[in-house]
């Protein structure tokens, strides 16, 4: 996603002339990151394959759509994504257990975060599969501010695009996301 924002534009208005090298640019930039957001917030590697292509099928049947005015391509591709993986789930009927914690984050484990070392007692496998749950786990809102935040890289303002919400909003759901995550990956170390 290096390109300009107007690069990604232009793609746009050359993919509605029919216009292929358009497409596959486009393609190439965003069917990596759109699936790795569909896929950490439906833990589903079926779904995340749905969620891209039918992102990629939609902007091929409309891309006049888009409206620039409201933000980035980048933004539009993954509000798309971000709609049609909460329909999916939805539909589906996921139910993630989130384990002993409110939708708050308040766990019953006494162990502080900071003092554990959690990465020195897994291995990497087990490190990533642990932070997999653990990120499934968390309520929706906080799931989408850390994927998009700290998995897709995206900045505070573009996350807020896809969110519909302030930065401030999303710079405060990442840092109870993270608070959450750090707390479950803590109480995993209680736990062993």
């Amino acid at each position: 996603m290096a390109d300009s924002p107007s690069h990604d534009q232009e793609l746009l208005r050359q993919l509605a002339k029919g216009n292929e090298a358009a497409f596959r640019a486009l393609y190439e930039r965003y069917q990596g990151p759109i699936f790795r957001f569909a896929l950490h917030m439906s833990g589903n590697s079926a779904t995340a394959e749905e969620v891209t292509q039918e992102v990629f099928m939609l902007l091929i049947g409309n891309p006049k759509r888009y409206q620039p005015e409201k933000g980035a391509v980048a933004g539009y591709m993954f509000g798309m994504a971000r709609n049609l993986t909460r329909r999916s789930i939805q539909r589906r009927h996921l139910d993630v257990p989130i384990g002993d914690y409110d939708e708050n984050g308040a766990g019953s484990c006494p162990a502080l975060a900071s003092n554990l070392d959690i990465l020195g007692e897994l291995s990497q496998s087990e490190l990533l599969e642990m932070l997999r749950k653990a990120v499934l786990s968390l309520p929706e809102p906080y799931r989408e501010a850390v994927v998009l935040c700290d998995l897709e890289e995206l900045s505070y303002d573009r996350a807020a695009e896809v969110l519909e919400c302030s930065e401030g909003t999303v710079a405060s759901r990442l840092h109870r996301g993270r608070a959450i995550l750090k707390a479950k990956l803590s109480c995993h170390k209680c736990a062993k």
